[in-house]
């Protein structure tokens, strides 16, 4: 037997290998586990793919930076007709705030409503949420819990 003759036999074998692995593989019938995610997926969704994503997503522009006690803000609608929607990012400093956010556009679905409570023990950074602001805009309101003083900067 020649050397080609070998290597396609060696090639072939292979192939066939990856094919039976590969179908006992998708006939397998096992229940999902309930074990945690490895810490490495972390990079790519959470508070690190935001990060990571962030300079992508159009920001709301709003007129208030900090706001360490109530404030209330109209949020105007989008001029740019290229956005579908816009991301306001809020970061607490100190003390408890609750955010909230009514969007003016009619099917909004969802998204209509979004309470953003800061400190966020629903997300991985307990320190920042983030609202969805479309297209018609809407009202946004930060109130400090009377618990503390709060400091609330948005990003």
């Amino acid at each position: 037997m020649s050397t080609t003759k070998i290597t396609i036999v060696v090639l072939i074998l292979v192939a066939l290998l990856f094919v039976v692995f590969v179908t006992k593989g998708a006939l397998r019938e096992d229940k999902p586990s309930d074990k945690k995610a490895p810490s490495w997926t972390k990079v790519i969704k959470g508070v690190s793919s935001y990060r990571l994503f962030r300079s992508m997503q159009p920001k709301a522009d709003l007129r208030t930076k900090r706001c360490s006690s109530s404030c209330e803000e109209k949020i105007p609608a989008d001029e740019n007709p290229t956005h579908k929607f816009r991301i306001a990012t809020f970061r607490l400093d100190r003390g408890s705030a609750s955010i909230e956010y009514t969007d003016l556009t009619e099917d909004a679905g969802r998204l209509k409503d979004q309470p953003c409570p800061l400190p966020n023990f629903d997300s991985d950074d307990f320190t920042r949420c983030s609202i969805v602001v479309l297209k018609r805009g809407g009202v946004l309101k930060i109130n400090c819990l009377p618990t503390s003083p709060c400091l609330v900067e948005v990003e």
